[in-house]
């Protein structure tokens, strides 16, 4: 029942477990691009760091919804069996939003400005 249970929660708490590993990463690669006088690289207008940051944010985005759509029908079966796998889709949606969110400024601010 244990096994259960801490799967059942993994699967739940994915999309915020993912967010803020991304919350991390992305704050992570800014201070650091922005504390190293190191000269930044511009691509189509972005900096390497913009880029990492937005490929870092794709990356979370795709593995929140793959987690979310292999898993749904593995949850253990309670009085009401859509439950779970809904909880799991609106944390989910909640947290995807939440790296939208943090993903924004990448777009519309310069890098270290």
């Amino acid at each position: 029942m244990q096994y259960r249970f801490s799967r059942t929660l993994l699967f739940l708490l994915a999309g915020p477990i993912i967010w803020a590993g991304h919350f991390v990463f992305i704050y992570a690669v800014h201070g650091l691009t922005c504390a190293r006088p190191a000269p930044h690289g511009a691509w189509a207008g972005l900096p390497l760091s913009s880029w990492i940051i937005l490929g870092a944010s794709l990356l979370a985005l795709i593995s929140m919804s793959l987690i979310y759509l292999r898993l749904r029908k593995r949850m253990p079966h309670i009085d009401n069996p859509r439950f779970l796998p809904w909880l799991a889709g609106t944390l989910s949606l909640l947290s995807a939003l939440a790296i939208i969110w943090e993903t924004i400024p990448v777009l519309l601010l310069p890098a270290c400005g």
